[in-house]
């Protein structure tokens, strides 16, 4: 996988993959009421994203990529 580094923290690694919300409602949902299951399935779904496994932020770049090399150059 290629490495990424977090703008954030200064990282340099492999992205995480994130998903906001909680699969304990979801299922607490589904179990309910159907409509709300899926609303909240899709929502879910919908805000994934891969980010930083030392402090969540999705800010990562291509450790290739011209600001993260000035980055590199910096530590």
């Amino acid at each position: 996988m290629e490495k990424r580094i977090c703008t954030n923290c200064g990282f340099v690694g492999s992205p995480r993959k994130y998903t906001k919300g909680s699969l304990v409602w979801e299922i607490i949902l589904w179990l309910l009421a159907i409509i709300p299951g899926v609303f909240y399935s899709i929502w879910r779904i919908s805000t994934r994203y891969e980010g930083c496994p030392v402090c969540g932020a999705p800010h990562m770049i291509p450790e290739d990529s011209p600001v993260a090399q000035k980055m590199l150059k910096n530590i």
